[in-house]
């Protein structure tokens, strides 16, 4: 990424003698969302800006130009970010230290509950399985679930919309991952009400795109719709495969 989207704003020094940036984590995932969606479409990654879209128990989102990433929302850790399966993704940091004093534990312990009771866990006091939480919002009415998943889709919304501003625009959006692969009502959700930038899906190619085999995409907008949305069901095990051929045959050239 470019110096400006992986440095955090603390003092320099105290950066370099640490080692302390934004890293990103699900690299190979998006790399695989982004592959999918070359082949599928026929269009080299050089010449297409693409938002992918890794949402799983664990979320990440991609701003992808030229085939680089040029910014993703996990930062030092994989916590900063989306809302995810049981973290809190983004929270001011001086959160920390609050519920450190209010609640008399060490900083560890919040870190852990921001890690391992936050997200969709802690939203809905019942499941991080966003298959759970669609079924009790739908069923029993569950309002905490329906709020979590609420939530969560509009934290995915809301970066969507930051990093069509990075990109300048985008030509197509990948959803990848347990939840972007399959679940119909959760793109839709993220999706909504942005017709402003062109993105439309369409009702049936979006309830039809479940289930698709490993490296398989299908689009789920309109034909016509300015900016495109595809599901891609990453093939995370071929591309480590092909990583690895490649680290080899660097090391013996």
């Amino acid at each position: 990424m470019p110096e400006v989207a992986r440095q955090y704003a603390i003092p320099t020094e105290l950066a370099l003698r640490h080692r302390i940036r934004r890293y990103g984590f699900h690299g190979i995932a998006h790399a695989s969302l982004a592959g999918g969606y070359a082949v599928y479409t026929g269009t080299p990654l050089e010449e297409v800006r693409l938002i992918t879209l890794q949402l799983g128990n664990g979320c990440s989102v991609a701003a992808i130009a030229q085939g680089r990433s040029v910014e993703t929302s996990m930062g030092f850790t994989p916590l900063e970010g989306l809302v995810m399966g049981t973290r809190s993704g983004d929270v001011d940091a001086s959160i920390v230290g609050y519920l450190s004093d209010r609640e008399k534990v060490e900083a560890a312990e919040v870190e852990r509950w921001l890690n391992e009771r936050s997200g969709l866990l802690g939203l809905s006091g019942r499941s991080n399985d966003m298959r759970e939480l669609l079924r009790v919002a739908g069923q029993e009415q569950d309002k905490r679930a329906e709020f979590a998943i609420d939530l969560f889709c509009y934290r995915v919304r809301k970066y969507l919309g930051s990093y069509l501003a990075v990109l300048g625009g985008a030509d197509a959006i990948v959803f990848g991952g347990g939840i972007g692969e399959n679940a119909p009502e959760i793109r839709e959700r993220i999706c909504h009400n942005m017709e402003w930038c062109g993105l439309r899906l369409d009702p049936d190619c979006n309830r039809a795109a479940v289930g698709l085999a490993p490296g398989c995409a299908a689009k789920i907008t309109v034909d016509g719709s300015r900016l495109a949305a595809y599901v891609v069901a990453a093939d995370e095990e071929t591309w480590i495969a092909r990583e690895t051929v490649q680290c080899v045959r660097d090391a013996q050239s």
